[in-house]
């Protein structure tokens, strides 16, 4: 009875010293990334990605991205575009929808006559974020801004592939009305989210 109790705390000795080795591997495993990770020591600025994406080529990390003015809407809008990246591209009844699935970036845009004031900054907010709840979808919009014509504001939504980060924008122009929203995934926020803002605004020089 000794010996068998003697061999089942030695077993569970063991147990605890190979399961803390093995947390203590993978926590250096863990440490190991987040030092060698580009996406841990690189950051990157607002202004230097709109400089970038106006250049023509901008590293994201290590992911090289190429842009060419394109015309969408029957040449009423100009964008940056990213060339050689979207896997999806539909232009039908009116509306642009571009995607890339395998960076899961998502990017729609449509027009309409202008026929009346629109409504305020916040007040186009505050109309979006309960247009969302009806749908029970809870958004908390965050950064917001007005730059020359465009106006846009940023903020996460739940997925059924995840959460998503979006930047919409609206941009007038001439007699028409612009709406549109790039998105990506949340947690790339800080990297695709931040050249997706920057995007919104190279479209808004491109189009004065």
């Amino acid at each position: 009875m000794e010996q068998k109790m003697k061999q089942e705390m030695d077993l569970s000795i063991a147990r605890f010293i190979k399961e803390q080795w093995e947390r203590e591997e993978e926590e250096k495993r863990e440490e190991l990334r987040r030092k060698y990770d580009p996406k841990e020591r690189i950051t990157y600025t607002l202004e230097e990605l709109i400089e970038g994406i106006q250049s023509g080529r901008q590293y994201l990390y290590t992911l090289l991205l190429e842009f060419e003015p394109r015309e969408l809407l029957e040449g009423r809008l100009t964008i940056p575009f990213i060339k050689d990246f979207y896997d999806v591209e539909q232009n039908e009844d009116g509306v642009v929808l571009l995607a890339s699935n395998l960076r899961k970036v998502v990017f729609s845009v449509s027009d309409m006559p202008c026929t009346k004031a629109k409504a305020s900054l916040d007040k186009w907010i505050a109309q979006t974020k309960e247009a969302m709840k009806d749908m029970h979808i809870y958004i908390k919009p965050g950064k917001k801004a007005a730059v020359g014509n465009m106006e846009y504001f940023c903020y996460a939504a739940p997925t059924a592939k995840g959460r998503l980060y979006n930047v919409v924008f609206r941009l007038q122009k001439g007699d028409r009305i612009y709406a549109g929203n790039y998105s990506c995934p949340e947690e790339e926020q800080k990297g695709m989210g931040l050249l997706l803002e920057a995007m919104v605004h190279v479209i808004e020089k491109m189009n004065r």
